[in-house]
């Protein structure tokens, strides 16, 4: 699938997942959905994805334009990913768990590994940082990601009544602990991946700018 469809039926996808949840009556919806929330949350994050990336686009006339958009078109796709997993979890994939399959942990696992290899390209090409330096703010962006959203899970639930944090609200400090496990592991294997197979890493970023 080109990026620019699977970026742009993510955020359809959203939009339109995000308005039935705010219109249609809660009691509508399985007992485990935070019904109001994922509605808000699926309309803020087709936002994001759409327009936060053009802040980082340069004109086509400025040096190595092409390269610098194609970095901050590759952070739209990253916001897709991470967005799209995300809603899908909480729309039912999250509730696996209950049949053994940890998507959760997946996600924690997969996503941070992504992160930090396009982040890491976005600060190299976008604006023109060494790779060690960018690997390093890359590790060092996701560790605020991580432990931010550690925090928001938490404030959600007891400001909001939400269910966000743990499993469901339950086992809260264990989840948070693996949660943060497979997030730093996650981040050391895009690192890894980085420094030891820098060539193959080049071709896949190289395949998701493909504009056609």
């Amino acid at each position: 699938m080109k990026r620019t469809l699977f970026i742009n039926l993510t955020i359809y996808s959203l939009a339109i997942a995000g308005l039935i949840l705010l219109v249609l009556p809660v009691n509508w919806f399985p007992t485990f959905y935070d019904v109001r929330y994922m509605g808000l949350a699926g309309i803020l994050n087709a936002a994001f994805i759409g327009l936060l990336p053009l802040c980082l686009l340069v004109s086509k006339n400025m040096p190595e334009a092409q390269k610098k958009n194609d970095a901050a078109q590759s952070f739209q796709f990253l916001l897709a990913v991470i967005f799209l997993g995300n809603a899908l979890g909480d729309l039912g994939l999250y509730q696996l768990y209950k049949v053994g399959f940890q998507y959760d942990r997946l996600l924690h696992l997969f996503v941070p590994a992504l992160m930090v290899i396009i982040i890491t390209i976005v600060l190299r090409d976008r604006f023109n940082v060494r790779q060690s330096y960018a690997i390093s703010s890359a590790f060092a962006i996701i560790l605020a990601c991580v432990l931010g959203w550690e925090i928001f899970e938490f404030l959600s639930d007891h400001v909001a009544n939400t269910h966000i944090s743990g499993v469901y609200g339950l086992d809260m400090s264990n989840d948070t602990k693996w949660d943060i496990v497979l997030d730093e592991l996650g981040s050391a294997s895009g690192i890894l991946a980085l420094i030891f197979i820098p060539n193959p890493v080049r071709k896949m970023v190289a395949k998701l700018s493909v504009q056609r």
